[in-house]
């Protein structure tokens, strides 16, 4: 087997890590000797140019303003989020084959000389948002390379016209094309005329027991709770956590001030660990009595270790940077649309509802065998490439 560089998501995130976490261990599993390339951008003029991507910088800004804020007036959320991350690097360092530290274009260009084979991972790798790097969507890569993507996602449902041509020139050099969403595929066939293969998450690629090891057998709050996991700042939401709470009598757990600091949930839930790294989330997970969330992940490993769970959207769907689209694209995959609720829905319905989990995974174990197949055949392509009779 060819060596392969990974380009994935390994950002200080709960699902970034994980599903990186589980394509690397999938690739280890069937042999494929697979490493996840660092790269670091220099510092120099071209930066400035990221100023004129306006989603990108307020995403920054806002990570910049909770940092700063929270040391100002909040010391104990700043210590929480120094020891979430430091729990972020823990497990990356245990877990994670890194290759060394690519500084700059010209140094990531050498990757040439590494690999053989170049996988582009799961996760927003294909979001606008990332398009002014040139990394994620392998441009760096030469001409005689063979690249495959694995459920690579767009995580909006369209493409800014500004950017349609440069995507159409990245995706039309990728020889084998997947994306876990349904919008994925379609925005792909508009912009290439090209069929992709609809796979699902990385997470849902590997068997459950390395989940069970990763969560360890022990609950990590040790009684009966409501596992809350809201990355958007929905006021509602949290108002629906309460309300749940009233009606069940369990107790609120909760994570928070992920992506931004949100000043509402400072008094909301009744414990809020920030100790918890990916291993400590899956665990919180798997030991919920119910799971609250508006994020992809944790839908995703709510079916895994069925959960009983809501899922509500995270922005509101008119927005053109929403990326809503997944999750509704993986509950119409699995069968379970109506854990899709929004904040005004009745608690004791929502209470009484059943999952259908016989169904739900019936249609995640085709889903897995397609693609683990897909995977596999695009592997062996690669190893026959000659890329003088493509």
């Amino acid at each position: 087997m060819k060596k392969i560089g990974l380009v994935s998501v390994h950002n200080p995130n709960y699902g970034s890590l994980l599903q990186t976490y589980a394509l690397h261990t999938y690739l280890n599993v069937i042999g494929v000797d697979n490493e996840i390339i660092l790269y670091t951008k220099k510092k120099d003029g071209k930066q400035l140019v990221r100023l004129l991507n306006v989603p990108l910088v307020i995403m920054k800004g806002q990570v910049l303003f909770r940092d700063i804020y929270c040391k100002l007036f909040h010391k104990e959320i700043a210590e929480g989020l120094s020891l979430r991350n430091k729990k972020f690097q823990e497990f990356k360092k245990k877990h994670f084959k890194f290759s060394r530290n690519y500084l700059g274009w010209k140094d990531l260009k050498k990757t040439n000389n590494e690999y053989d084979i170049f996988i582009i991972g799961s996760d927003q790798v294909w979001n606008p948002i990332n398009i002014g790097t040139d990394f994620f969507n392998l441009l760096f890569t030469d001409e005689s390379k063979f690249r495959i993507s694995y459920a690579s996602s767009f995580g909006v449902s369209s493409i800014p016209d500004s950017q349609i041509e440069k995507t159409k020139k990245y995706l039309n050099r990728i020889q084998c094309l997947s994306t876990r969403e349904t919008t994925g595929v379609q925005i792909i066939k508009c912009l290439t005329g090209r069929d992709s293969e609809l796979v699902c998450d990385p997470t849902l690629l590997i068997d459950k027991k390395y989940w069970d090891k990763l969560a360890g057998e022990k609950s990590f709050v040790g009684r009966k709770y409501i596992f809350c996991y809201f990355l958007g700042n929905n006021p509602q939401h949290r108002d629906f956590a309460n309300r749940f709470k009233v009606e069940t009598g369990y107790e609120i757990v909760v994570l928070q001030h992920l992506d931004e600091l949100i000043i509402s949930d400072i008094k909301f839930g009744d414990y809020k660990p920030f100790n918890v790294g990916p291993a400590e989330f899956v665990n919180l997970i798997a030991n919920a009595e119910y799971v609250l969330t508006d994020s992809f992940h944790g839908t995703i490993f709510s079916l895994l270790y069925k959960k009983r769970f809501f899922t509500f959207s995270r922005f509101e769907s008119s927005k053109k940077s929403s990326t809503n689209s997944r999750i509704v694209s993986l509950l119409n995959l699995v069968g379970a649309t109506d854990r899709y609720i929004n904040a005004s829905a009745n608690i004791k319905e929502c209470i009484n509802g059943e999952i259908d989990f016989d169904l739900v995974y019936q249609n995640i174990e085709k889903i897995k065998d397609h693609s683990r197949d897909y995977l596999i055949q695009s592997l062996k392509k690669a190893c026959f490439y000659d890329s003088n009779h493509k």
